[in-house]
């Protein structure tokens, strides 16, 4: 019995290293939280960058479209009939009428003509699909015409 308490006291571990092994352990976990912390604040970090630059684009896009749409308005404006009249004028051009026109005929001149998007109209004929017989040859015809009479083929060699 003696032997056995001896072994049991030789190989059994010493306080200090039982201690040594827990605060080991527990540094392992402090630094693996660590890390993990570190790595979702570097992650919410970045993301709250993007988030932000996303905002300014926006603001950026909206900004755009306000100006666009002044300067649409501007346009409209300015190309007004009102605004072109007032132009005319302050240029020197005065309003005809139509007897004062004159107009002049250009040889050889061939006039714009009209996009046509529909055939013209008159009958329509309508074209027959053809299709080849084997195409409207039920499953049971071709069955009788190719099975059967090599059926009668392998009863005759018999």
């Amino acid at each position: 019995m003696e032997r056995v308490r001896n072994l049991t006291q030789a190989y059994s571990q010493t306080p200090w290293r039982k201690q040594m092994m827990f605060i080991g352990l527990f540094l392992l976990v402090v630094i693996f939280a660590a890390l993990v912390a570190g790595i979702y604040l570097d992650v919410t970090a970045r993301t709250a960058t993007i988030g932000r630059e996303i905002q300014g684009m926006e603001e950026q896009i909206e900004s755009l479209r306000l100006s666009n749409a002044d300067l649409e308005s501007k346009l409209a404006f300015t190309t007004s009939s009102e605004e072109l009249e007032k132009r005319a004028h302050s240029l020197g051009f005065k309003q005809i009428e139509m007897n004062e026109a004159v107009f002049i005929v250009v040889p050889g001149y061939v006039p714009r003509q009209h996009a046509r998007l529909a055939p013209p109209p008159g009958p329509v004929k309508t074209v027959a699909a053809a299709l080849p017989s084997a195409f409207t040859e039920s499953l049971f015809d071709w069955f009788q015409r190719s099975v059967l009479p090599m059926r009668s083929h392998v009863l005759e060699v018999r």
